[in-house]
């Protein structure tokens, strides 16, 4: 990208830095930067205390905190109030990018196998509370992502949040926990309570794109009477950067579950407790037997079933 972005001025937005420039000055942030450093340090002593810590996790939350470091000290963070593209580009680096390293890092799992005696039980019991179920509920962190997409960009609320610090740090911390609370149900490598099946996280991430498509596309129309703090040319690039980007980050989450699920060692197909149901409950009405195993393809009785239901129906077919 090339051109400049635009900050908001006292008498409304004037032109910005280039990008070039966003890409090249850096402000330390020190306080976040000593909150990284210690999470990186704990978590690299976790690694090698654990002597088989797969070093692919390790790359992956190392990447999570350069990202966050990234984030929170080059001009992403120096111009991401005032320019509206830069902005986005801060959003997505918080919502989608630091997150999904972060859950493919595992660093819950590293963290409860280190767990010992009271603390292990709770951790466990934790987990498996009915908050934590209700919380991780694929229908749950999808309704957050949305409201959170939807509300911080189609509403007054970019333009209250113009002239207010306060309330632009309170934003990156709502997207980063919003992120971080998709992609650990999406992805479902760490703990969780009810890991989602593939087909289920599928479509999470479907409807997520929808989500962000959306409101990219709403912010590339917008009128400059929408945001007047920010440019409007600005308004539309962001709104291009959240379709294009958000897309594009999304998909490549997607080919990386996809590869999980080809990976997966059951090698079965899964559509998820509600499909599996529903398709049992079908195979059910057609053949009057009901499989009695926990899995439905692996029930004799019910394959046999199932079999002589579809030699039925061939024949039926061959006669008429």
């Amino acid at each position: 990208m090339t051109g400049a972005v635009h900050l908001m001025g006292p008498m409304g937005p004037t032109p910005g830095p280039a990008w070039a420039d966003v890409l090249t000055t850096w402000e330390p942030a020190w306080g976040v930067d000593a909150v990284l450093v210690v999470l990186g340090a704990l978590y690299l002593v976790g690694a090698v205390r654990h002597g088989s810590w797969p070093l692919r996790r390790t790359a992956s939350f190392l990447a999570a905190l350069t990202a966050a470091v990234v984030t929170w000290n080059s001009g992403i963070a120096v111009f991401g109030h005032g320019a509206f593209a830069v902005h986005m580009v801060m959003h997505l680096m918080l919502i989608m990018v630091v997150p999904a390293f972060w859950v493919a890092g595992r660093p819950l799992e590293l963290a409860r196998h280190h767990l010992r005696g009271g603390a292990a039980h709770g951790f466990d019991a934790a987990v498996a509370s009915p908050v934590a179920r209700a919380v991780t509920f694929p229908g749950t962190v999808l309704v957050v992502y949305a409201v959170v997409v939807v509300l911080t960009h189609l509403t007054g609320f970019m333009q209250v949040m113009a002239g207010s610090m306060g309330l632009h740090y309170s934003e990156q911390a709502l997207y980063l926990l919003t992120g971080l609370l998709f992609f650990h149900t999406a992805i479902g490598v760490d703990v969780i309570p009810n890991r989602p099946a593939y087909f289920s996280r599928f479509v999470l991430m479907l409807i997520a794109m929808g989500v962000d498509t959306l409101v990219g596309v709403v912010l590339m129309l917008a009128p400059a009477t929408m945001f007047p703090a920010y440019d409007v040319e600005g308004v539309h690039l962001g709104g291009a950067i959240m379709w294009v980007g958000g897309d594009a980050l999304m998909m490549v989450i997607m080919v990386l579950i996809g590869r999980l699920w080809v990976s997966d060692p059951s090698g079965r197909v899964d559509f998820g407790p509600w499909l599996e149901s529903a398709r049992r409950s079908a195979i059910s009405e057609q053949t009057g037997e009901a499989g009695s195993g926990d899995d439905l393809d692996d029930d004799e009785d019910a394959l046999a079933a199932y079999n002589r239901m579809l030699a039925r129906l061939n024949r039926g077919a061959s006669g008429s």
